[in-house]
């Protein structure tokens, strides 16, 4: 088996709303409660698709392929779309 880096950035391909909390554990609910979050899938530039938690403002930001850049991969990967990481900087 060889090893290969992937792309940091990539373009939702599919995703959903988690509306309701997940079985804890493994899922640890924040200290202010149960938000709803996207996850779903991310195509990389070499054709791998990556599931994950979507951050995004609003979940209208992922729709039409948005493009999305990596912003952790621990507990699980996560991506973020431009606009929510431009708010973040604020």
């Amino acid at each position: 088996m060889q090893r290969i880096d992937l792309a940091r950035r990539g373009t939702v391909w599919a995703f959903t709303i988690q509306r309701f909390a997940p079985k804890s554990p493994p899922y640890v609910p924040p200290a202010d409660g149960f938000q709803p979050f996207a996850v779903g899938y991310v195509e990389l530039a070499e054709g791998v698709k990556v599931e994950a938690v979507l951050d995004c403002l609003s979940f209208d930001e992922l729709e039409h392929e948005a493009d999305v850049s990596l912003v952790a991969t621990e507990p699980v990967p996560r991506f973020a779309t431009d606009t929510y990481l431009a708010g973040a900087r604020r």
